[in-house]
């Protein structure tokens, strides 16, 4: 089975795209940033980072790269959610995701590296 295959719409890919929209929100919350700018901010850093990969040749089809941003959006919403309406603590809400984002990422890393790009 291959959990770090791009799918058409949603992969694996999809959590780690989620929990970084989540975390976005947390870390601009946190830096004093209202709600309109720090969705702004996390849209832009989204969609640079789907630039990004682009730039360096992973090349997704559109449908994944959309849903990436859609996804990731999901995640700042959510997170937005939790800080700005509920004023959730930061600190609470905010290391599982990271640690999360952390193992993911590295285990699709990896993956990455040794079977290349799929």
């Amino acid at each position: 089975m291959d959990v770090w295959k791009h799918g058409k719409y949603f992969d694996t890919w999809s959590i780690v795209h989620f929990l970084s929209g989540f975390l976005l929100a947390g870390i601009f919350y946190r830096i004093g940033y209202e709600f309109m700018r720090a969705l702004l901010f996390s849209a832009l850093i989204l969609l640079a980072w789907e630039v990004f990969e682009w730039v360096i040749k992973i090349i997704e089809p559109s449908t994944n790269v959309v849903a990436d941003i859609v996804i990731g959006l999901a995640g700042f919403f959510a997170g937005a959610y939790i800080y700005y309406e509920m004023n959730r603590s930061f600190e609470l809400y905010h290391f599982t995701p990271l640690a999360l984002v952390v193992i993911l990422s590295l285990w699709g890393f990896m993956d990455f590296l040794k079977r290349g790009y799929r």
